[in-house]
């Protein structure tokens, strides 16, 4: 039910008006909802990964500086609304071929922050492991 008043439009319990462009919004109904924010920003938990990747060892400064590559190509493409999977798969390959263990940091660090991205990490994960047993 919606009615009109004075200085616009108003409905009943639970009711929606909408108008203008709604692109890109969120448009809830009900009692008790909870909307976070989809957005992805990555940069802290790269910025630690990166710091991580200096911390090895055994890795040359130029080992250093293709895994932080191969991490921002990996961050870019999970920041996408539909990220490659098969391209965040090569490059971590990339990465394990230099240093297997950072492949396991980044992997756990980013399985935590945000539920989407870890699902397309554990899928990753799992496609890695598989090329190992081959």
């Amino acid at each position: 039910m919606v009615s009109k008043k004075k200085n616009g439009l108003s409905t009943g319990n639970g009711g929606i008006v909408i108008g203008g462009n709604v692109t890109g919004s969120n448009i809830v109904q009900g009692d008790n909802n909870i909307v976070i924010n989809q957005t992805i920003d990555l940069t802290q938990v790269f910025e630690e990964l990166y710091q991580e990747v200096d911390n090895q060892s055994t890795l040359t400064s130029i080992e250093k500086e293709d895994v932080k590559t191969d991490l921002q190509e990996i961050k870019t493409a999970l920041e996408q609304p539909q990220p490659d999977e098969s391209f965040i798969a090569k490059r971590f390959r990339n990465i394990k071929r230099m240093s297997p263990d950072i492949v396991d940091v980044v992997m756990e660090t980013l399985k935590n922050p945000i539920s989407g991205v870890a699902e397309i990490i554990k899928k990753v994960a799992n496609k890695i492991k598989e090329d190992a047993k081959e």
